[in-house]
């Protein structure tokens, strides 16, 4: 499905990628992991081609990244470039007309379940309403594969757990999923593979099974023992 070969990205000096390798197979759910600051956005840019890697190469479905292949790849921003001023049902027609691939009444169902009003202007929701219309309008295309920018990032803990359930549901079979978070503890049960990032480098990955049996721990857990402060400078 995805194939990243030595990527690195190098901004004025900084690198803030470093040489980044893996492959991701179809039919997963992928967890991006690491705290701020580790390189998990800019991973993420680069595999939509926002922006171009200083060094290495992407594959997507076999093929190296182009902007035809993009069209089959759906992209969570953890923050939202829509227009405020919209109504949500505005915004759903939008994508309507935009994405072939988009199934309104997908998304229509999604907003339902949270009780999302459709007349109401984007500005006059929540954070965490506008960040599940955002999520609705994802799951709404169907693609071989979906990248989610913290799509969790301010929803309450019951929200939380829907999410993922929806994320499963309502994605196209056989398609890969990588959800970027450090809320390992709400999505951990949901996930088949994992790859952590730490100061721009990939310093593990693996399926979460044998990451679970190797360090005789939950991921949560290898999460919290990996990235610890150092509490004596405090």
């Amino acid at each position: 499905m995805l194939e990243v070969k030595n990527l690195s990205k190098d901004y004025n000096g900084t690198l803030v990628l470093n040489d980044v390798s893996f492959k991701l197979e179809s039919n997963l759910i992928c967890g991006l992991l690491g705290p701020n600051g580790s390189g998990k956005t800019t991973l993420i840019k680069l595999i939509n081609d926002l922006i171009q890697p200083s060094h290495g190469e992407i594959y997507f479905l076999g093929k190296k990244l182009s902007l035809d292949a993009k069209t089959n790849i759906a992209y969570l921003p953890e923050r939202s470039a829509l227009n405020m001023g919209q109504t949500v049902e505005s915004v759903i027609k939008m994508y309507e007309d935009f994405f072939f691939d988009f199934v309104k009444e997908d998304t229509l169902r999604i907003l339902k379940v949270f009780d999302i009003p459709l007349k109401k202007r984007l500005s006059q929701l929540s954070k965490g309403q506008r960040g599940k219309v955002q999520l609705a309008l994802t799951l709404g295309r169907k693609v071989s594969l979906y990248i989610l920018d913290e799509p969790l990032d301010g929803m309450d803990p019951a929200s939380r757990d829907l999410i993922m359930k929806l994320i499963v549901k309502f994605i196209r079979p056989q398609s890969t999923v990588i959800i970027s978070t450090h809320q390992i503890t709400d999505i951990e049960a949901y996930l088949d593979y994992a790859l952590l990032l730490k100061q721009g480098n990939l310093f593990e990955q693996g399926t979460t099974k044998s990451l679970v049996k190797k360090y005789d721990m939950t991921l949560d857990k290898y999460f919290k023992e990996v990235y610890k402060y150092d509490e004596k400078i405090i």
